[in-house]
């Protein structure tokens, strides 16, 4: 039996889904195969009843139910129970018909199984309406889960998005509070990751593609605001430009008196500018002063260099290069006014024209050492270029209006403060040196020009007489300015005393010192960009100042006919070529540069040529006043009468002589005074010989007598000048009155004095041959040489014809005396 039902069991399963039409589950079959272990429990029909009428069986059946219930298998679990149930009756039916005991017991056994059964199938029918309606209202519960749960991932997915979005707005806000805190650079990050990133995430969102076309907006409204606010560091920086420069010009100024000192500790450094290689290597200050950050200013570069990287960023550089330029171009025109205007007490606008375009300038260089991309050295170098061009139109009208050189020294230290700090910021400062060369070109022709001004002054109220020094003080500041070296030791001289120069030499000789002091005053802005051009403007500016001014001054002052306005002339002349020879000596012993060829002055020669003239006109109005004297003369040709003292006027003239000798010509050089005398008693003697030879037609011998009384006069007074005048000269010396140190070569004095006599000779022999009373001794060649070597013949038989012309005819001598002529 038990294999019958194990069968009927096992196939089962598969009738019931036959039937249903359906396919059985896993979960049914294993129903299925609980439940077939519960009815196999036992063996026996016996042991199965007994088993329904215990709580085992049910308690084992109970969870098979409760899979049937929970599957919605109820109707195939009764449908198996029926089926188990048959069997089963059928199974009694045998053993009632086998044992009818036994099968009314097993009938009653079936009776209470039915009924067990049937309770059983209303338990079941009852639970699988409970089952039913837990189960619908699990579904009911189930599907509003399943609701719930897709309406929580739409909220959830709406949060997730809104939250996106609110991110999207707050990074727009927040990049637009940051464009209006100017943090640029930030904001331009943010919107980048913004317009990268986060808009993706919102694309489609109609407010996403809003916010995405207002990112162009937002960027150019950061260049523009970039921009902006790079024109106001423009003018910020323009505003501070002055002061930026004036801290420059005291870095610079330190720098010259350090260089000065070490140039004072070794005059070997003269040779060598501010900025030139040796005194960048020697200079060594560690806290030199940052034009732009100190304790004054602080000028930040931050901006410009945020500005730069924005626009870069950007890919608007170009774009902010140009503005740039353009500001900077601006910022020129504003610190460059149209006009400049400064006077001889005022030059505070140059000077604070200067110190703003110094800023300026600095503020260039810096930029274009850090920021190569939006300033290159050859925009810079533009930019420079134009600011030296305009700053030379600027000034330039204003110098003719200046009257003080000290003035004009005043602009060329601002000036050479301006070109050494430009040259320390590697600026090209050709032009300016150029511009400087000029302005020392019309600084040298102005003190040329007050220089004549007052040299014309001096020489107007100049005495023309040797200086009287009554103190050693005055002497010593004299000798100190001047070129000039006394004849004795200063404390051998005695007060008072003279100066063989007039006072216009030593007035003079300081200006000159001045006028070279301030060329060199001038040049100490000068760098070896113009070598040797200073010594080489000075030289010629000094020379054209010796020659055209002093030199022909006093040329034209020698058209006076004051005969001591002309020796004084004359003896200032030498001392002037003297300080012209020491001038050029001191040239080329301070010179700043080495010079390939030394300097040399003309003056000196101007002046030696200057002096001749003197001379000449020393002799032309001693001539001239002998001259006078002569047309008074008065002879007699034809007297029988004569005379026992000199003729009148040759007194005059004797007298004019002395005076001429012992006061105007005291002060000339002895063979200067000799020349002279000379020139004078040869022009005497030949006019007197004129005046002989121009007599009437006959020459009495009294006259002839008379007209040697003259000559023997003046023979005698020339034959003393030589020693009386140099007793005259040992007793200025002597007395103190006179302090000459001419250097100047001297004749013997003995030579000169006897060299006065033979301008006498011609006259005296012509005299001698007319007094002689054999003149036919002339025809004899040997007694001519000797006694008449310097008579000419056709004046000798003129004269001769006139001393023994007869009244009406001529001698038999004469007729002898011309033939033997």
């Amino acid at each position: 039996m038990s294999l019958t039902t194990s069968a009927t069991l096992t196939k089962s399963p598969s009738s019931v889904a036959a039937v249903g039409g359906t396919t059985v589950t896993e979960r049914t079959q294993a129903m299925m195969q609980h439940l077939q272990q519960v009815l196999l429990l036992s063996s026996d029909p016996i042991s199965l009843l007994n088993s329904f009428e215990g709580d085992d069986y049910l308690e084992q059946l109970a969870p098979v139910v409760e899979e049937a219930v929970n599957a919605s298998h109820v109707d195939l679990l009764i449908d198996r129970l029926a089926s188990i149930t048959a069997l089963k009756e059928t199974e009694v039916q045998k053993l009632c018909n086998s044992n009818q005991h036994e099968y009314t017991k097993a009938v009653q056994q079936l009776a209470k199984v039915k009924q067990s059964s049937e309770q059983m199938r209303v338990s079941v029918l009852n639970i699988n309406q409970n089952l039913q309606q837990s189960g619908r209202a699990l579904v009911a519960r189930n599907k509003m889960l399943l609701d719930s749960q897709g309406a929580r991932k739409n909220i959830d997915e709406a949060t997730a998005a809104i939250r996106q979005c609110l991110k999207v707005i707050n990074m727009t806000n927040k990049i637009n509070e940051m464009i209006e805190q100017k943090k640029y650079f930030g904001a331009l990050k943010s919107l980048d990751d913004l317009e990268q990133n986060h808009i993706q995430e919102v694309a489609q969102f109609e407010f996403a593609q809003m916010i995405r076309k207002s990112v162009p907006v937002m960027q150019a409204t950061i260049k523009d605001d970039v921009i902006a606010d790079l024109q106001v560091w423009l003018a910020s920086v323009r505003k501070v430009a002055p002061q930026i420069g004036q801290i420059a010009f005291g870095v610079t100024e330190s720098r010259r008196r350090r260089w000065k000192k070490k140039v004072d500790h070794n005059p070997q450094l003269r040779f060598y500018k501010l900025n030139s290689a040796v005194e960048l290597a020697m200079d060594d200050d560690p806290d030199e002063v940052d034009p732009l950050n100190n304790d004054t200013i602080n000028v930040d570069l931050t901006p410009f260099y945020e500005s730069m990287h924005i626009c870069s960023a950007l890919g608007v550089l170009d774009e902010f290069r140009d503005n740039y330029a353009v500001g900077r171009i601006k910022e020129q025109d504003a610190i460059l006014p149209p006009s400049l205007e400064f006077t001889d007490d005022d030059i505070a606008p140059l000077e604070s024209l200067l110190h703003g375009a110094c800023g300026f300038a600095i503020v260039e260089r810096i930029t274009v050492r850090k920021a190569y991309r939006v300033r290159t050295p050859a925009s810079v170098n533009e930019l420079w270029e134009s600011m030296c061009q305009r700053i030379a139109h600027l000034i330039d009208p204003v110098l003719p209006t200046l009257r003080n050189p000290e003035t004009l020294l005043r602009v060329r230290t601002l000036l050479g403060l301006f070109i050494q700090t430009m040259e320390s910021y590697e600026f090209s400062v050709e032009r300016l040196h150029s511009y400087m060369l000029s302005l020392f070109e019309n600084y040298s022709a102005f003190l040329k020009q007050r220089f004549a001004e007052e040299f014309q002054q001096t020489v107007m109220e100049d005495d023309y007489m040797p200086m009287k020094i009554n103190q050693r003080d005055l002497w010593e500041k004299i000798i100190g300015i001047s070129w000039y070296k006394p004849g004795k030791e200063a404390s051998k001289v005695k007060f008072p005393c003279l100066l063989p120069f007039s006072q216009v030499y030593p007035l003079s000789c300081a200006e000159i010192r001045n006028f070279v002091n301030q060329h060199y005053q001038f040049s100490d802005e000068f760098s070896e960009q113009n070598p040797g051009q200073i010594e080489t403007t000075l030289r010629a500016n000094l020379d054209e100042l010796l020659v055209q001014v002093i030199c022909r001054t006093l040329r034209d002052r020698l058209r006076s006919s004051n005969r001591e306005e002309i020796v004084q002339i004359y003896i200032n002349l030498e001392y002037f070529q003297t300080a012209a020879i020491e001038l050029e000596k001191m040239l080329n012993e301070t010179a700043t540069v080495h010079l390939d060829e030394p300097i040399t002055l003309h003056a000196g020669v101007a002046f030696s040529d200057a002096r001749k003239l003197a001379e000449t006109r020393i002799f032309e109005l001693v001539n001239s006043k002998i001259d006078d004297f002569l047309e008074i003369a008065d002879y007699d040709w034809d007297t029988s009468t004569e005379r026992t003292a000199p003729s009148s006027y040759l007194s005059d003239m004797v007298n004019f002589l002395e005076t001429l000798v012992d006061s105007t010509l005291v002060n000339l050089p002895r063979s200067i005074t000799s020349f002279i005398y000379f020139d004078a008693f040869d022009h005497l003697a030949t006019k007197l010989l004129d005046l002989l030879l121009n007599a009437g037609r006959r020459i009495s011998k009294a006259a002839v007598l008379n007209f040697n009384r003259d000559i023997c006069y003046l023979e005698n007074f020339v034959g003393n000048i030589g020693s009386s005048s140099s007793k005259r000269r040992d007793i200025s010396l002597n007395r103190g009155t006179l302090d000459d140190s001419n250097n100047v070569k001297r004749r013997s004095e003995d030579d000169a004095d006897n060299s006065l006599l033979t301008t006498f000779t011609e006259l005296r022999q012509t005299i001698d041959l007319l007094m002689s009373p054999n003149v036919e001794e002339y025809n004899n060649t040997e007694i001519r040489m000797r006694k008449y070597g310097r008579v000419k013949p056709q004046n000798a038989a003129a004269l001769v014809e006139k001393i023994f012309a007869p009244p009406a005819t001529p001698s038999r001598t004469m007729k002898r005396f011309r033939r033997g002529g």
